[in-house]
């Protein structure tokens, strides 16, 4: 297994949108070192036969039948609403100057 080294964590770091300080940054590479260890050592085990697993649970979905029905009132769903303006439901700007 490769070494982690400082410039790894670094990237990792920033990927994540992460400011490390020095003493952080080697607890975080030795930390990446013991997973990544773990994960090679689950390399050793003898899954021969072990068929693949994308759940633990057996589940099945609840289907019911699409069904139509009136829409809520206009005044009723501005009622319900945090803010309005107007006959409009109105919330926080997110695109637009500074994005």
């Amino acid at each position: 297994m490769s070494e982690i080294d400082d410039s790894a964590v670094q990237k990792v770091a920033s990927l994540a949108r992460l400011h490390l300080e020095p003493q952080e940054r080697e607890d975080v590479r030795e930390d990446l070192v013991r997973v990544l260890a773990h994960v090679q050592s689950l390399a050793s085990v003898d899954v021969e036969g072990v068929e693949p697993l994308n759940n633990p649970h057996e589940l099945s979905n609840a289907l019911r039948q699409d069904t139509t029905s009136p829409p809520l009132p206009t005044d009723e769903v501005l009622n319900l609403a945090p803010a309005t303006h107007d006959a409009w439901i109105a919330v926080p700007k997110v695109l637009g100057e500074g994005s």
